[in-house]
Parts: structure tokens; C-alpha cells; sequence
């Protein structure tokens, strides 16, 4: 399962897509791309995936016109579910599907396992 996050970088935003078993280590983040990186607040996201059911974020930020950045600790993943904008319904990708989606997109670690 993959979650998404939203951050605040240079002015506009951001989405990072994690394992959801992972924490963001935002000072990680900082570290590889800038210290103007910060957590979108709920009326941010709320305003920005305003066609979502609060909190569940897709980890398609693409689709929103998003910068994303993918942990590389998920990209190894067989198979990965995200949110689909709502908390009821999953999408199911493969790796291969998985990495058509996130083509073009920054990488980096940025996650711990609890």
C-alpha cells in the first residue's frame, strides 16, 4: 500500500508517495531538494484534491498537475495498491504499471520503517 503526502516546496506543491508502513523523514527531503519543503496543511490538500474524501490522497499527483517524488524503498514492491479518492475503493498496479505512472519523477529515500 502506498500513502501520499502533501508538501508545500518553492511556492507550490508537492506529493510524496511512501509506503504506508513508512514515516516521511522530511528532513531527508530537505536534505536532497531543498530546505523550502514543508506539510501542506488540511485546508491546502482539502482545497487541492477537493474531489477526494479527506485524507485519502491518491498517489497519482500527476493527475492534479503535481510535482512527485516516489520513495525508492517502494519502487521494489511486486505489486502496490493506492487510494482511489475515497477510502472504500484501491487501485491495483503492478510494478511495471507503477513505474509508467511515476515516469518522470524525482526519486529518492526519504522513509523509514517503523
Amino acid at each position: 500500500m502506498a500513502k501520499a503526502i502533501v508538501l508545500r516546496r518553492n511556492g507550490g506543491y508537492l506529493l510524496a508517495v511512501l509506503p504506508a508502513s513508512h514515516h516521511l523523514r522530511l528532513a531527508d527531503l530537505r536534505a536532497s531538494f531543498g530546505d523550502d519543503i514543508a506539510m501542506a496543511t488540511e485546508s491546502e490538500i482539502d482545497r487541492l484534491f477537493a474531489d477526494c474524501a479527506r485524507g485519502a490522497v491518491p498517489a497519482a499527483g500527476i493527475c492534479y498537475g503535481l510535482d512527485v517524488i516516489v520513495d525508492d524503498s517502494i519502487q521494489m514492491q511486486p505489486e502496490i495498491y493506492i487510494e482511489a479518492g475515497d477510502h472504500e475503493t484501491l487501485l491495483h498496479l503492478g510494478r511495471a504499471q507503477f513505474a509508467c505512472l511515476t515516469a518522470g519523477c524525482l526519486h529518492g529515500r526519504f522513509s523509514t520503517h517503523d
